[in-house]
């Protein structure tokens, strides 16, 4: 059966059709006491549009519908929700859809012809205008395609590749064809994008003999398309992936598969296979840089750290031998025995070491704060006495003197206590000056006293 009865299908939709203007008509009612919706910015109260008003859309394929003129919130209805789901109310000015692929489709048809699924959707604004627009949904054909590895051609296969059946081999030359058929109709001079995913292989375009990554080619009158899938005959048994896209539509799949290689069993060496770096005091861990070389197996190579204080970069990973750098570099956390794995591309690894351990020297010791007294000014009377604070240095014992009779100074811990003496009937100068010391290094403190202290 390939389609509905299209009578029932325009009662349907004559059907929401009524229900969308039914609601339009209460959103417009509602409004009209709080004054109404804003106008479509760019068309104010313009005529109400569906853009685009029709056209084929391809399942999914995104595509935005915009509606424009008139006045927001539309109400919107679709003659099929399943295939062409719609917001019932769309304050703004655009959607998105995404319809999937109809399982019935349009009758009337002719063979050969893209099958397509007609829906239309109905749009009302908050004052009442309508609008309509219909589009054709059609089937993406990649969803039912096919792929065969056909014939193939060997240089230099590995020992153990042959087989029966033809599959991408080391060494050889493989055709690999699309057939592009939907329903039994043959899709001709379709364009098809060829793109290589993963997998030590490249793609040889039939028609210019150039290989590369990716190739471009159309289907020819029986809707297949052929492109040669090249392995070198250094490749190790491994999965490949390539991508088909339809160029037409943009959609596009991936298709897995093995190549038949060379068996893994190939030693990856690596030197140095160790490192150690060694701080200069036992309050130091190691820091620095080595590079260590890797031999055998198949490049490119990849190197992982076990440890986030250890850091590996790739000087030159496709070279043989591969070359390596080494990093350490927190002096703060010693390492013991963090690992690197290098593996290539095979599946074949090996393991670098690395531990940074503290030296032996002692650290020297850090040097004494400075010598500071507070306050570092003092005012007397006759007989008084005022005290100071005195910090730092290499923390005593401290000592004060003064170069005149007349102040005495008495020390306790941190404390030095300065006086003014009695019976002084001499001249001084009514501004001393009184020294501290740790021994090392000396502060000044300055008194205010009189002159005379009979």
């Amino acid at each position: 059966m390939r389609g509905s009865n299209k009578g029932d299908f325009i009662v349907k939709f004559r059907s929401l059709l009524g229900v969308a203007l039914a609601l339009g008509a209460s959103v417009f009612l509602s409004s009209c006491g709080g004054g109404g919706a804003a106008a479509t910015p760019g068309n104010p109260g313009g005529a109400l549009t569906i853009l685009p008003a029709t056209g084929i859309i391809y399942a999914g394929v995104p595509t935005t519908i915009t509606i424009t003129g008139g006045r927001t919130p539309y109400t919107i209805a679709s003659g099929d929700t399943t295939l062409f789901p719609v917001p019932h109310t769309l304050n703004g000015h655009s959607f998105d859809v995404d319809p999937p692929n109809p399982s019935v489709i349009d009758t009337g048809i002719p063979p050969g012809g893209l099958p397509v699924r007609t829906v239309s959707i109905a749009v009302q604004d908050a004052n009442g205008q309508n609008a309509t627009a219909s589009y054709q949904i059609a089937r993406n054909f990649l969803t039912g395609y096919g792929f065969t590895f056909t014939s193939q051609a060997c240089l230099s296969p590995p020992t153990g590749a042959a087989s029966t059946t033809i599959v991408p081999t080391a060494g050889c030359d493989t055709v690999v064809e699309v057939f592009a058929t939907i329903n039994g109709n043959i899709q001709a001079n379709q364009t098809f994008k060829f793109d290589a995913v993963l997998g030590n292989f490249l793609l040889v375009d039939p028609n210019t003999g150039i290989a590369s990554s990716s190739v471009t080619t159309a289907t020819d009158h029986n809707g297949i398309a052929s492109v040669i899938l090249r392995v070198p005959s250094s490749a190790n048994t491994q999965i490949g992936v390539f991508r088909i896209t339809d160029v037409q539509t943009g959609v596009n799949t991936t298709n897995a598969f093995t190549i038949a290689g060379n068996a893994n069993t190939s030693t990856l060496t690596a030197l140095p296979s160790s490192f150690t770096f060694t701080g200069s005091t036992t309050a130091d861990c190691g820091t620095g840089q080595g590079q260590f070389f890797v031999f055998g197996g198949q490049p490119p190579y990849t190197a992982l750290s076990s440890d986030s204080n250890v850091t590996v970069t790739a000087v030159n990973a496709t070279s043989q031998p591969g070359v390596f750098r080494v990093t350490a570099g927190n002096s703060a956390v010693c390492v013991n025995g963090a690992s690197i794995i290098v593996t290539d591309t095979g599946g074949a690894h090996t393991t670098v070491t690395v531990t940074t351990a503290a030296g032996t020297a002692t650290p020297a010791a850090p040097p004494p704060p400075p010598l500071t007294v507070q306050p570092n000014t003092v005012t007397l009377s006759c007989g008084a006495s005022g005290s100071v604070t005195v910090v730092g240095g290499t923390g005593g014992p401290y000592s004060a003197s003064s170069t005149l009779s007349d102040i005495s100074t008495t020390v306790s811990g941190n404390t030095v206590t300065i006086t003014r003496n009695t019976g002084d009937t001499s001249n001084q100068p009514a501004s001393q000056t009184v020294r501290i010391t740790d021994g090392s290094s000396i502060v000044s403190v300055t008194a205010n006293v009189p002159i005379f202290c009979p």
